[in-house]
Protein backbone atom coordinates (compact mmCIF):
# COMPACT_ATOMS: atom_id res chain seq x y z
CA UNK A 1 0.00 0.00 0.00
CA UNK A 2 1.53 3.24 -1.10
CA UNK A 3 1.91 6.16 2.05
CA UNK A 4 -0.81 7.95 0.57
CA UNK A 5 -3.07 4.81 1.14
CA UNK A 6 -1.68 4.13 4.40
CA UNK A 7 -2.19 7.79 6.09
CA UNK A 8 -6.19 7.48 4.55
CA UNK A 9 -6.55 3.92 6.51
CA UNK A 10 -4.78 5.56 9.59
CA UNK A 11 -7.01 8.33 9.59
CA UNK A 12 -10.29 6.28 8.84
CA UNK A 13 -9.43 4.15 11.38
CA UNK A 14 -9.05 7.12 14.24
CA UNK A 15 -12.21 8.55 12.83
CA UNK A 16 -14.03 5.30 13.55
CA UNK A 17 -12.08 5.49 17.35
CA UNK A 18 -13.34 9.01 17.68
CA UNK A 19 -16.61 8.27 16.98
CA UNK A 20 -17.34 5.65 19.10
CA UNK A 21 -16.13 6.99 22.11
CA UNK A 22 -17.89 10.28 21.84
CA UNK A 23 -21.13 8.18 20.65
CA UNK A 24 -20.60 6.08 24.31
CA UNK A 25 -19.44 8.97 26.17
CA UNK A 26 -22.90 11.32 25.05
CA UNK A 27 -25.56 8.08 25.94
CA UNK A 28 -23.70 7.58 29.45
CA UNK A 29 -23.93 11.44 29.72
CA UNK A 30 -27.40 11.01 29.02
CA UNK A 31 -28.50 8.56 30.90
CA UNK A 32 -26.42 9.90 33.95
CA UNK A 33 -27.99 13.65 34.16
CA UNK A 34 -31.30 12.20 33.49
CA UNK A 35 -31.83 10.20 35.99
CA UNK A 36 -35.28 8.22 36.82
CA UNK A 37 -36.07 5.72 39.42
CA UNK A 38 -35.38 1.82 38.93
CA UNK A 39 -37.67 0.17 36.09
CA UNK A 40 -40.35 -1.64 37.83
CA UNK A 41 -41.39 -4.82 35.53
CA UNK A 42 -40.87 -4.39 31.77
CA UNK A 43 -39.02 -7.76 31.03
CA UNK A 44 -37.56 -8.34 27.88
CA UNK A 45 -38.55 -12.08 25.91
CA UNK A 46 -36.26 -15.14 26.71
CA UNK A 47 -33.69 -15.34 23.63
CA UNK A 48 -34.80 -18.16 21.18
CA UNK A 49 -32.88 -21.42 21.99
CA UNK A 50 -31.61 -21.79 18.58
CA UNK A 51 -29.63 -18.62 18.67
CA UNK A 52 -28.63 -19.64 21.97
CA UNK A 53 -26.82 -22.99 20.10
CA UNK A 54 -26.21 -21.60 16.94
CA UNK A 55 -23.33 -19.44 19.41
CA UNK A 56 -22.55 -21.96 21.81
CA UNK A 57 -21.36 -24.53 18.73
CA UNK A 58 -18.95 -22.53 16.48
CA UNK A 59 -16.78 -24.85 15.43
CA UNK A 60 -13.36 -24.21 16.26
CA UNK A 61 -12.24 -24.08 12.52
CA UNK A 62 -14.10 -20.78 12.24
CA UNK A 63 -12.40 -19.12 15.38
CA UNK A 64 -9.14 -20.44 14.40
CA UNK A 65 -9.74 -19.30 10.64
CA UNK A 66 -10.63 -16.02 12.08
CA UNK A 67 -8.06 -15.05 14.22
CA UNK A 68 -7.84 -11.38 15.06
CA UNK A 69 -7.65 -10.20 11.74
CA UNK A 70 -10.71 -8.72 9.69
CA UNK A 71 -10.40 -7.62 6.29
CA UNK A 72 -11.77 -3.72 6.31
CA UNK A 73 -12.05 -3.88 9.71
CA UNK A 74 -10.19 -1.86 12.93
CA UNK A 75 -10.81 -3.46 16.21
CA UNK A 76 -10.41 -1.83 19.59
CA UNK A 77 -8.53 -4.25 21.43
CA UNK A 78 -9.15 -4.91 25.21
CA UNK A 79 -6.17 -4.04 27.20
CA UNK A 80 -4.08 -6.20 29.65
CA UNK A 81 -3.76 -5.48 33.16
CA UNK A 82 -0.27 -6.13 34.08
CA UNK A 83 0.86 -7.20 37.63
CA UNK A 84 -3.14 -7.13 38.54
CA UNK A 85 -3.63 -10.59 39.78
CA UNK A 86 -7.12 -12.32 38.49
CA UNK A 87 -9.97 -11.95 40.38
CA UNK A 88 -12.22 -15.14 41.73
CA UNK A 89 -15.51 -16.25 43.11
CA UNK A 90 -15.73 -19.71 44.77
CA UNK A 91 -12.42 -20.86 42.53
CA UNK A 92 -13.74 -19.50 39.67
CA UNK A 93 -12.64 -16.90 37.32
CA UNK A 94 -14.57 -13.32 37.76
CA UNK A 95 -16.19 -11.64 34.40
CA UNK A 96 -17.99 -8.93 35.13
CA UNK A 97 -19.70 -6.84 32.49
CA UNK A 98 -21.60 -3.35 33.08
CA UNK A 99 -23.93 -1.74 30.49
CA UNK A 100 -27.26 -0.49 29.84
CA UNK A 101 -30.08 -1.82 27.37
CA UNK A 102 -30.21 1.63 25.82
CA UNK A 103 -26.42 1.78 24.84
CA UNK A 104 -25.34 0.77 21.08
CA UNK A 105 -22.08 0.34 21.96
CA UNK A 106 -23.04 -2.24 24.98
CA UNK A 107 -24.91 -3.62 22.07
CA UNK A 108 -22.30 -4.41 19.96
CA UNK A 109 -20.07 -5.79 22.50
CA UNK A 110 -22.91 -8.15 24.09
CA UNK A 111 -21.77 -10.58 20.78
CA UNK A 112 -18.23 -11.54 21.48
CA UNK A 113 -18.83 -11.81 25.36
CA UNK A 114 -21.52 -14.04 24.92
CA UNK A 115 -19.42 -15.93 22.22
CA UNK A 116 -16.38 -16.07 24.04
CA UNK A 117 -18.30 -17.01 27.48
CA UNK A 118 -20.23 -20.12 25.43
CA UNK A 119 -16.71 -21.44 25.39
CA UNK A 120 -16.12 -22.12 29.06
CA UNK A 121 -20.02 -22.52 29.98
CA UNK A 122 -23.50 -21.98 28.73
CA UNK A 123 -25.93 -19.46 28.72
CA UNK A 124 -29.24 -21.19 30.15
CA UNK A 125 -31.24 -18.29 30.26
CA UNK A 126 -30.65 -14.64 28.16
CA UNK A 127 -32.91 -12.29 26.87
CA UNK A 128 -33.75 -10.51 23.65
CA UNK A 129 -32.86 -6.70 23.44
CA UNK A 130 -31.99 -3.76 21.06
CA UNK A 131 -30.47 -0.40 21.52
CA UNK A 132 -32.48 2.36 21.95
CA UNK A 133 -34.36 3.84 18.71
CA UNK A 134 -33.64 7.18 19.73
CA UNK A 135 -29.55 6.89 19.87
CA UNK A 136 -27.41 6.33 16.79
CA UNK A 137 -27.22 2.95 15.54
CA UNK A 138 -30.72 2.84 16.79
CA UNK A 139 -32.02 -0.53 17.28
CA UNK A 140 -29.29 -2.73 17.09
CA UNK A 141 -29.93 -6.31 18.03
CA UNK A 142 -28.20 -7.89 20.85
CA UNK A 143 -29.29 -9.69 24.15
CA UNK A 144 -29.91 -8.04 27.99
CA UNK A 145 -27.74 -9.47 30.53
CA UNK A 146 -30.80 -8.66 33.20
CA UNK A 147 -31.55 -11.89 34.53
CA UNK A 148 -29.33 -14.14 32.82
CA UNK A 149 -28.05 -17.32 33.65
CA UNK A 150 -25.05 -18.71 33.12
CA UNK A 151 -23.27 -22.07 34.23
CA UNK A 152 -19.71 -23.13 34.04
CA UNK A 153 -17.05 -25.11 36.20
CA UNK A 154 -14.27 -22.51 35.42
CA UNK A 155 -15.77 -18.91 35.40
CA UNK A 156 -18.50 -17.11 37.51
CA UNK A 157 -20.18 -14.71 35.15
CA UNK A 158 -21.80 -11.26 36.34
CA UNK A 159 -23.74 -9.21 34.00
CA UNK A 160 -25.31 -6.22 34.88
CA UNK A 161 -28.00 -3.76 33.19
CA UNK A 162 -27.92 -0.27 34.62
CA UNK A 163 -30.60 1.16 32.73
CA UNK A 164 -33.23 -0.08 30.12
CA UNK A 165 -34.13 0.90 26.48
CA UNK A 166 -37.70 2.06 27.76
CA UNK A 167 -38.20 6.11 28.46
CA UNK A 168 -39.66 6.60 31.64
CA UNK A 169 -42.30 9.54 32.43
CA UNK A 170 -40.00 12.10 33.13
CA UNK A 171 -37.81 11.29 29.27
CA UNK A 172 -34.87 9.72 30.67
CA UNK A 173 -34.15 5.64 30.31
CA UNK A 174 -35.48 4.45 32.86
CA UNK A 175 -32.87 2.82 36.02
CA UNK A 176 -33.14 -0.79 36.29
CA UNK A 177 -30.42 -1.46 38.72
CA UNK A 178 -27.17 0.56 40.25
CA UNK A 179 -23.47 -0.78 40.88
CA UNK A 180 -23.13 -2.27 44.83
CA UNK A 181 -20.50 -0.47 46.62
CA UNK A 182 -18.34 -3.66 45.85
CA UNK A 183 -19.20 -3.66 42.13
CA UNK A 184 -18.38 0.36 41.68
CA UNK A 185 -14.98 -0.26 43.76
CA UNK A 186 -13.98 -3.26 41.23
CA UNK A 187 -14.53 -1.03 38.39
CA UNK A 188 -12.23 2.13 39.62
CA UNK A 189 -9.86 -0.23 40.61
CA UNK A 190 -9.42 -2.31 37.90
CA UNK A 191 -10.05 0.74 35.48
CA UNK A 192 -7.71 2.91 37.82
CA UNK A 193 -5.25 4.69 35.12
CA UNK A 194 -7.68 4.66 31.94
CA UNK A 195 -10.19 7.33 33.26
CA UNK A 196 -12.80 4.71 34.21
CA UNK A 197 -15.07 5.08 36.51
CA UNK A 198 -18.51 3.08 37.53
CA UNK A 199 -20.19 5.12 35.27
CA UNK A 200 -18.21 4.06 31.77
CA UNK A 201 -20.18 2.09 29.97
CA UNK A 202 -19.76 -0.49 28.10
CA UNK A 203 -17.32 -1.77 30.86
CA UNK A 204 -16.23 -5.24 30.47
CA UNK A 205 -13.45 -7.32 32.90
CA UNK A 206 -12.41 -10.86 32.00
CA UNK A 207 -9.80 -11.01 34.54
CA UNK A 208 -6.89 -10.23 33.42
CA UNK A 209 -8.02 -7.67 30.69
CA UNK A 210 -10.36 -4.53 30.56
CA UNK A 211 -12.39 -3.17 27.66
CA UNK A 212 -14.10 0.24 28.08
CA UNK A 213 -15.48 0.40 24.36
CA UNK A 214 -16.98 -1.71 21.59
CA UNK A 215 -14.44 -3.64 19.88
CA UNK A 216 -16.19 -2.94 16.40
CA UNK A 217 -18.73 -0.45 15.48
CA UNK A 218 -22.25 -1.12 16.15
CA UNK A 219 -22.78 -0.24 12.25
CA UNK A 220 -21.40 -3.37 11.52
CA UNK A 221 -24.74 -4.88 13.37
CA UNK A 222 -27.26 -2.59 11.62
CA UNK A 223 -30.35 -3.66 9.93
CA UNK A 224 -29.61 -7.48 10.92
CA UNK A 225 -31.75 -9.52 13.53
CA UNK A 226 -30.01 -11.28 15.93
CA UNK A 227 -30.45 -14.53 13.94
CA UNK A 228 -29.37 -13.31 11.00
CA UNK A 229 -26.14 -11.99 13.09
CA UNK A 230 -25.55 -15.19 15.21
CA UNK A 231 -25.73 -17.02 12.21
CA UNK A 232 -23.11 -14.90 10.46
CA UNK A 233 -20.70 -15.47 13.36
CA UNK A 234 -21.45 -19.36 12.51
CA UNK A 235 -19.81 -19.38 9.38
CA UNK A 236 -16.32 -19.60 8.17
CA UNK A 237 -14.13 -16.46 6.86
CA UNK A 238 -14.62 -16.04 3.00
CA UNK A 239 -10.93 -16.67 2.72
CA UNK A 240 -11.55 -20.38 3.98
CA UNK A 241 -14.68 -20.48 2.78
CA UNK A 242 -15.81 -19.86 -1.04
CA UNK A 243 -19.17 -20.01 -1.31
CA UNK A 244 -19.32 -17.76 1.44
CA UNK A 245 -16.81 -15.15 -0.74
CA UNK A 246 -19.04 -15.51 -3.41
CA UNK A 247 -22.15 -14.45 -2.25
CA UNK A 248 -20.73 -11.47 -0.44
CA UNK A 249 -20.53 -12.17 3.31
CA UNK A 250 -20.27 -9.08 5.31
CA UNK A 251 -17.59 -8.80 7.75
CA UNK A 252 -19.74 -8.79 10.60
CA UNK A 253 -19.22 -12.34 11.95
CA UNK A 254 -15.69 -12.01 11.58
CA UNK A 255 -15.61 -9.09 13.84
CA UNK A 256 -17.58 -10.43 16.21
CA UNK A 257 -15.24 -13.98 16.42
CA UNK A 258 -11.75 -12.14 16.32
CA UNK A 259 -12.80 -9.73 19.22
CA UNK A 260 -14.52 -12.97 21.26
CA UNK A 261 -10.47 -14.70 20.78
CA UNK A 262 -9.40 -11.70 22.35
CA UNK A 263 -11.67 -11.58 25.32
CA UNK A 264 -11.12 -15.75 25.26
CA UNK A 265 -7.43 -14.75 25.89
CA UNK A 266 -7.82 -12.90 28.51
CA UNK A 267 -10.11 -15.42 30.67
CA UNK A 268 -7.90 -18.00 29.89
CA UNK A 269 -5.40 -16.05 31.96
CA UNK A 270 -7.67 -15.98 34.61
CA UNK A 271 -8.28 -20.02 34.15
CA UNK A 272 -4.84 -21.37 33.86
CA UNK A 273 -5.25 -21.88 30.27
CA UNK A 274 -8.26 -23.95 31.05
CA UNK A 275 -9.90 -25.52 28.94
CA UNK A 276 -6.51 -26.92 26.59
CA UNK A 277 -8.32 -27.09 23.76
CA UNK A 278 -9.57 -23.62 23.55
CA UNK A 279 -6.45 -21.87 25.77
CA UNK A 280 -4.13 -23.32 23.38
CA UNK A 281 -6.35 -22.77 20.27
CA UNK A 282 -4.41 -21.37 17.13
CA UNK A 283 -7.23 -18.34 17.18
CA UNK A 284 -6.69 -17.39 20.74
CA UNK A 285 -3.03 -17.90 20.55
CA UNK A 286 -2.69 -15.44 17.78
CA UNK A 287 -4.80 -13.19 20.44
CA UNK A 288 -2.36 -13.70 22.65
CA UNK A 289 0.30 -12.24 20.38
CA UNK A 290 -1.53 -9.68 18.99
CA UNK A 291 -2.50 -8.43 22.90
CA UNK A 292 1.55 -9.14 24.63
CA UNK A 293 -0.11 -12.11 26.72
CA UNK A 294 2.95 -14.67 27.38
CA UNK A 295 2.14 -17.78 25.28
CA UNK A 296 1.14 -21.01 27.62
CA UNK A 297 4.11 -23.09 27.88
CA UNK A 298 3.36 -26.39 25.51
Amino acid sequence: MSDAGQSRSARLAWTAVVVILLGSVGLVTYALVHPSSPAAAFQPAVTSPAVLTTLSTIPLATFDGVGVTVPGVDLIPPQVVAGRPAPAVGGKAEVIVVGAEFCPFCAAERWPVVVALSRFGRFTVLHDASSATQSVFPGTATFSFRNARYTSALVAFTGIELYSDQIGPDGSFTRTTALSASQAASVGRNGAGRGVSASTIPFVDVGGMVATTSAFSPALLTGQSQAQIASLAAQLPPRLDPSAAASGVPPTGQAIIAAANQLTAGICMSTGQRPTAVCRSKGVRAADVSLGIPLPAP
